[in-house]
């Protein structure tokens, strides 16, 4: 049995809880891999949402000016003003 067919069998038999987490490890690995759920934005935006801090976060960077904002290079860099 592969890795795939181990996993989807095993999916009918955990409890809710438990499938809950494995949702959210599977959107974290999605998001880290660039590959976004833009079909489903609903689920984004709950996902976002449940970061503490992550609204005020994004509200403060839509009333930023353009000309007060970082760079993409340091952005990839990781740094935050």
């Amino acid at each position: 049995m592969n890795t795939r067919d181990y996993i989807i069998q095993q999916v009918d038999i955990l409890p809710e809880g438990i499938l809950e987490k494995i949702r959210e490890f599977i959107r974290f690995q999605r998001f880290s891999m660039g590959l976004y759920e833009n079909d489903m934005p609903d689920i984004d935006q709950n996902y976002l949402e449940s970061i503490p801090k992550m609204n005020a976060i994004l509200k403060e960077g839509l009333a930023t000016p353009l000309s007060e904002c970082l760079s993409l290079s340091d952005v990839q860099n990781g740094v935050r003003g």
